[in-house]
């Protein structure tokens, strides 16, 4: 197709199905636009392509193409559009060439390293720059003085350093509305002349090293800004937040969180500014933010954030703001009881890591509260599991000094995500709880470890549970594990852990596709591990499982060490491991031990963990050669068993092993040199064996 003699536009682009790669490109070829974005097309841009003398438009982003950007495209003289983002190019000699009429440039989201090379510089058209989430390093950009239509600047992601050039500021761009350079080693101080640009609406400068203090005597006294939206957080500005601030009369979102702001805010300044609906000031632990001044409105103000702001009380006049919404009051050292107005309009408060004791009045009279998300967890609430309204969320309760049984008015709520971790919580399990035909709810996540629960887990989950995370570590449940649970097809973490459970290894989970983390050590498992005989599918997301301290005997279980089971641990194709999404719960951790000691792990990390602990049973006979196949395992400890023979020399195939316990066994023969290739491996325990 693209060999037509009168061809001149070829649009192939959103036909996901569509593979093949670029041929080459005989000279005089009329072609003037390619779109190919959003297609499997593959491979290399063939330098032929700069053969295309008439070429305009040349769109491949989100398509399969990879390798260096040929140095030919610099050829293309009339190439005003070209959008390579999210494919798979890495070059460290990137040039532009001859391409003084591109106006639009995108190479978002792929590999490129280096500087950015002076041929840039010839670049003096642009209206649209897009070099985010890459590698690139050194100083930013320069932009011509000449380059006055530039209206989009997008470098965050990468690794430039240095101040921003006297280019970007000084009235030097005129049509720029958006200025993104987060994340970033970018240091020094802001000019002043940056917010004064005429047609700025947007700038996000956070996650940088940018220092100094904004003094107000410094910038322009008579800001006329479009500026709505400014993000300066996560730097290390000091002194007091600027009162030019007010001047922004457009601003809509301010985020000055994580810096080193300090002294009184007049929070009277942001009462002028009359669409500003979202502040954060988070993390500015030198801030006195005024708690009792009545007088304040700020007239669209829907999210407030002063998390790590040295808070004693819950200030006053965030209860007169008729908008607001969303409330993040955490790490601070609010104490006495939740005020019973934050009931009335919020949907979403988080008091997390205060000194919180109890609540201001009886849920019942909040039956009707729109408060959908309630984070309560490490303050020091204590006695009876209160009766919240059923109509919420989210509740995360752990870490306080709650005490009796689970009401069974819980199982009436329309909850999806409960935490009541680490409490004193005692009694039964109520039975209701994982069957939605008696509750009439479904909840997808439930984290009741480290508590003092008994009995039995109960065997009542139904045909259609949509449970994707449970945690029950740490507390004195017994019996055998519920046969139910097989019910619960999206179940991604299981968590039973350190309690008295009395069963044999529960191969009948291994059809549950999307389980990708099972803890069942410390309790009295015992027998052998077999694959049971009909399973078509054996565990293939686990990436995480830990049955140690336990009764578990015969040999390891060689047939979940092979590469047709636990597929989450094996190695695909493109030599990358990836993992599902975890259960969307930030307030749950899973315990795991890892290099010697017991880590902490928190439910993104945990998504990053590949681990196999089978330490602390009755195993015996040799290690199987076939473990070596997991080439994603990061840590392998199956220590204190019996396992006799030889170390497999396949161990050194684990090539992101970080730790390797297979201490205390009756191993023999010698540690195999090829252990020595490991480069990630830090913790090496085989003390206690029969080596030489």
């Amino acid at each position: 197709m693209l060999h037509l003699p009168n061809l001149k536009v070829l649009h192939l682009s959103y036909n996901f199905n569509l593979i093949g790669s670029l041929p080459e490109f005989p000279p005089g070829t009329p072609l003037q636009q390619l779109f190919l974005a959003y297609t499997n097309y593959t491979g290399r841009i063939p330098d032929s392509i700069g053969n295309l003398k008439q070429l305009t438009d040349l769109e491949v982003g989100h398509s399969g193409f990879f390798g260096p950007l040929p140095h030919s495209l610099g050829n293309l003289e009339q190439l005003s559009k070209f959008t390579v983002g999210n494919c798979g190019f890495s070059d460290h000699s990137l040039t532009f060439g001859n391409l003084g009429k591109l106006a639009v440039l995108d190479l978002s989201g792929n590999n490129f390293e280096g500087e950015i090379p002076l041929s840039f510089s010839k670049l003096s058209r642009l209206e649209k720059l897009d070099m985010s989430f890459n590698g690139f390093v050194g100083p930013l950009p320069s932009l011509k003085s000449s380059c006055m239509t530039i209206a989009r600047i997008h470098l965050s992601f990468n690794e430039f350093s240095g101040p921003i050039p006297s280019s970007y500021a000084n009235n030097s761009l005129p049509n720029l509305t958006h200025l993104v350079l987060s994340k970033n080693q970018l240091n020094g101080t802001i000019p002043p002349s940056l917010f004064t640009l005429p047609s700025l609406q947007e700038m996000y400068l956070d996650r940088n090293k940018f220092i100094g203090i904004l003094d107000d005597e410094a910038f322009p006294n008579s800001i006329s800004s479009p500026l709505k939206r400014l993000d300066l957080s996560y730097n290390l500005f000091e002194g007091n937040i600027p009162k030019f601030i007010s001047k922004f009369t457009s601003l809509e979102y301010l985020f000055l969180g994580s810096n080193n702001f300090h002294g009184a805010v007049d929070l009277r300044m942001f009462a002028s500014i009359k669409n500003l609906s979202k502040i954060d000031l988070s993390d500015n632990i030198k801030l006195l933010i005024n708690t009792s001044d009545l007088a304040i409105t700020i007239p669209s103000l829907s999210f407030f954030g002063a998390s790590s702001c040295n808070l004693s009380v819950v200030p006053t006049f965030l209860r007169y703001q008729p908008h607001l919404q969303i409330l993040d009051l955490s790490n601070n050292q609010i104490h006495g009881k939740m005020p019973d107005w934050l009931w009335n309009n919020l949907e979403y408060v988080n008091l997390s890591n205060n000194s919180l004791v109890g609540f201001e009045d009886p849920f019942s009279n909040h039956s009707s509260s729109s408060l959908t998300y309630l984070y309560l967890s490490s303050n020091h609430f204590e006695g009876s599991l209160p009766n919240f309204p059923k109509g919420m969320d989210t509740i995360s309760l752990s870490k306080n000094k709650f005490t009796g049984a689970i009401p069974l008015t819980i199982c009436n709520s329309s909850w999806s995500r409960i935490d009541l971790s680490h409490n004193q919580i005692s009694g039964e399990i109520p039975s209701c709880l994982f069957n939605s035909k008696m509750n009439g709810n479904q909840f997808p996540v439930v984290d009741l470890s480290k508590n003092e629960l008994q009995g039995l887990i109960p065997d009542t989950f139904g045909s259609e549970c949509s449970l994707e995370g449970l945690n029950l570590n740490g507390n004195q449940l017994e019996g055998p594990l519920p046969r139910s649970l097989v019910n619960c097809r999206g179940l991604s973490v299981l968590d039973l852990g350190n309690n008295q459970i009395d069963d044999t290894f529960p191969f009948w989970l291994e059809h549950l596709e999307s389980l990708q983390v099972l803890m069942l050590q410390s309790n009295k498992f015992h027998g052998p591990i077999r694959r049971h005989h009909v399973a078509n599918s054996s565990f293939e997301s686990l990436h995480i499982i830990s049955l140690s301290t336990n009764s578990f005997t015969g040999h390891l279980p060689m047939e979940y060490f092979s590469s047709s089971y636990l597929e989450g641990l094996y190695e695909n194709d493109d030599h990358q491991t990836s993992h599902s999404a975890m259960p969307d719960v930030t307030y749950t951790f899973l315990m795991f031990p890892n290099k010697g000691q017991a880590l902490e792990y928190s439910s993104v990390q945990i998504s990053e963990l590949n681990a196999i602990d089978l330490s602390s049973n009755l195993f015996d006979g040799e290690i199987p050669t076939s473990i070596g196949d997991y080439k994603s395992l990061m840590s392998l400890n199956l220590s204190h068993n019996s396992l006799v023979g030889k170390i497999p020399s396949s161990l050194a195939n684990l090539t992101q092993l970080e730790s390797l316990d297979l201490s205390n066994n009756d191993l023999v023969g010698e540690i195999p040199s090829e252990l020595t290739s490991l480069t990630f491996l830090s913790v090496l325990k085989v003390s206690r064996n029969h080596l030489i």
